[in-house]
């Protein structure tokens, strides 16, 4: 899926049901996700993700934040609660239009669509940290690899990205799935299943090559622990990559 389907897709989602898109509970299908306890896991998240970061002795500057992937501003908003300043970059247009809907802070929290296959928008060293959770594993390899490699570039010497990666499906039976059955057909049974025409498809990158791209970029990494929030049908990772 190149990323003009890509937008379409999420800009679809965006439009059915934008909350379920960006944090899936089964629960919460169909626009049931209530405002404030959909902000409120953006909050759990990011305190989760701040304590990992200090116990790994990798606490980034509070100065600027940028938010990848950041749907209608569930982490954005809460890591304006630590750093001076956030940046939600989304391929969406509707889910930006809504992010800035929601937006308590429009001096502090800036959301940008950002429809390229880089960063170009942000110049070199721009940030204290780079989060992106549950975002990567949508997007193809091909674009994945340069993303990384952005994230790395526009971070400020000692500043962290945190990003997940699924590595590859687990051998459960919806896994074996997953490893049999291109996304092309997957797609027909998720259009079928959730009843949407904007899709979802899943792309796993090896713990190794994710490791090599960052390294390759200038970054060092910190961890790689295991992601629960990805489920049981792959092996994902959480990466801390530092910019020394």
């Amino acid at each position: 899926m190149d990323l003009e389907k890509l937008q379409q897709n999420w800009d679809q989602l965006g439009r059915e049901d934008p909350m379920w898109a960006i944090l899936a509970d089964p629960a919460q299908h169909g626009n049931k996700w209530d405002r404030e306890a959909f902000f409120a896991t953006g909050r759990e998240h990011v305190q989760e993700i701040l304590a990992e970061l200090a116990g790994a002795g990798a606490t980034p500057t509070p100065g600027r934040a940028l938010d990848f992937g950041c749907g209608v501003g569930r982490l954005t908003q809460a890591l304006a609660g630590t750093f001076a300043e956030v940046d939600g970059v989304d391929i969406a247009p509707s889910m930006i239009e809504q992010a800035d809907g929601f937006n308590p802070e429009p001096a502090r929290i800036r959301f940008h669509l950002n429809d390229r296959d880089d960063l170009a928008l942000f110049p070199d060293e721009t940030f204290d940290l780079v989060l992106s959770l549950i975002v990567l594993q949508h997007i193809e390899n091909r674009y994945k690899a340069g993303y990384l490699r952005e994230f790395v570039r526009v971070l400020r010497p000692g500043g962290v990205a945190v990003f997940t990666v699924p590595s590859h499906a687990a051998w459960t039976p919806r896994g074996i799935v997953y490893r049999l059955v291109p996304n092309r057909l997957l797609n027909l049974w998720r259009k079928r299943r959730y009843g949407y025409e904007g899709v979802m498809e899943l792309h796993g990158m090896a713990r190794s090559e994710v490791e090599g791209i960052v390294r390759s970029a200038g970054g060092e990494l910190v961890r790689a622990a295991d992601e629960p929030l990805l489920g049981t049908d792959w092996r994902s990772y959480r990466y801390t990559v530092r910019r020394p």
